[in-house]
């Protein structure tokens, strides 16, 4: 009988997630650069966000990434790009801005700093750790708050993101994202309210096709 071979992309998926959601003890590289991250939060008191495509799995949207995004404390980035290579990381190009991409076990980190706008035309700037619910150590970015700083660049990936968390968001969880985000820009409301409507086309279509639940 022929053997059929799982993808490989599957099979990254499937360590990507399996990182994030800690269901077994991983040696892959994805885990071993969060666990680096987390060592180096916790020994240099730097708390550390972690947004992007791994908090989106974290939030319920399995989807493949290939890099960690973290949020830095503005008065943290030079200390940061200092002692990160102590830890085995690698810098790759330092930003005078403090947009820092980084290198942990082959895995891409890209810094992303406190106070700087997420793109040139967003409302808002990038909101600190603890805005974000992490005060200590290497976690990922509440949900309302990653939602903002999503929002907030506002790319087609982060669109599709916000788009497929929407979808298994409890309303709990909604009203909870409404009442951030009205406190932080009128239109980064309006923004999640539109995809929230793509959201729930989207889960319709689904269930009408067999697909949902």
């Amino acid at each position: 009988m022929k053997t059929i071979d799982t993808p490989q992309a599957l099979l990254d998926l499937e360590e990507v997630v399996a990182a994030v959601k800690g269901r077994e003890a991983q040696h892959t590289r994805i885990a071993e650069a969060l666990g680096t991250l987390k060592a180096l939060a916790r020994k240099e008191g730097i708390p550390l966000a972690i947004v992007g495509g791994l908090a989106a799995i974290h939030h319920g949207y399995e989807r493949f990434t290939k890099d960690i995004d973290v949020v830095v404390r503005s008065r943290n980035l030079d200390i940061f790009l200092r002692v990160a290579p102590q830890y085995g990381i690698k810098i790759i190009w330092a930003d005078p801005e403090g947009w820092h991409k980084l290198q942990c076990e082959g895995v891409p980190i890209d810094v992303v700093p406190e106070g700087r706008k997420p793109r040139k035309d967003a409302p808002t700037t990038i909101p600190a750790p603890d805005e974000l619910g992490v005060r200590e150590g290497a976690d990922y970015a509440g949900l309302a708050g990653w939602m903002e700083t999503k929002l907030g660049s506002y790319r087609v990936q982060d669109r599709a993101d916000i788009v497929q968390v929407l979808k298994v968001t409890s309303p709990a969880g909604l009203r909870k994202i409404r009442k951030h985000l009205s406190s932080v820009h009128a239109t980064y409301l309006q923004r999640m309210e539109e995809l929230l409507t793509t959201a729930n086309d989207e889960k319709e279509q689904e269930r009408e096709r067999g697909g949902g639940k």
